[in-house]
């Protein structure tokens, strides 16, 4: 079995082979909220109406997992990205979505901006704060990324929605969600030793590491 990357998975290069015309909608949403300290992924897919425990027409499977804690510990000293893949990992969620609200939230990622161009030649730090959104709707690709504190990062009005009915219970971590230090430049350069960094830039149709 191929293995799956943490910059693939950004990327949706899975549902990049099957997106075409007729695909079921899948859509993967996530939140980096500093990579070392909390790590929130939304994948919502097409609910089967022929699988048992039907779902209406237009009801999506909301699967959520939430790395890190709401302390200001680190989440985990990774070797590798990838780490974020261990099926204990986390805490996950399993919810349906209604074809109500599946119609709020596409049209708060439409109203926020997915399915416009993307920031091209932002750079998204693992440090930082930023959503990524990639997924395959309507038999097309959609890409699109918001990173604070640009392109109305603050603003977005999608987040809350999800964040409401994953289950999880567990809240979004924010900027101002981070310690305090006296000397943030020797903390920062102290934490670099052990935190797994990148940086990714943004294209206009994925992103590049």
């Amino acid at each position: 079995m191929r293995k799956v990357t943490w910059f693939s998975f950004l990327n949706g290069y899975d549902i990049r082979t099957t997106c075409q015309a007729g695909a079921p909608d899948h859509l993967r949403l996530v939140h980096n909220a500093n990579y070392s300290r909390r790590v929130r992924v939304h994948e919502l897919v097409a609910a089967s109406p022929a699988l048992p425990g039907a779902a209406p027409s237009g009801a999506m499977r909301l699967m959520t997992r939430v790395i890190g804690d709401t302390t200001s510990e680190w989440l985990v000293e990774f070797g590798d990205p990838s780490s974020l893949f261990a099926p204990w990992a986390g805490q996950v969620s399993r919810v349906t979505l209604g074809p109500a609200d599946v119609a709020a939230v596409r049209t708060a990622l439409a109203r926020d901006g997915l399915g416009q161009p993307a920031p091209a030649g932002t750079e998204l730090f693992s440090q930082d704060y930023w959503w990524l959104a990639v997924g395959c709707l309507d038999g097309r690709m959609r890409f699109q990324v918001w990173a604070h504190p640009d392109r109305g990062y603050d603003g977005l009005t999608f987040p809350a929605l999800l964040q409401a009915r994953d289950g999880t219970g567990i809240p979004l971590r924010t900027p101002a969600d981070e310690p305090v230090y006296a000397n943030p430049a020797i903390m920062d350069r102290d934490a670099a030793r052990y935190e797994v960094r990148f940086r990714l830039a943004v294209g206009p149709n994925g992103i590049n590491p």
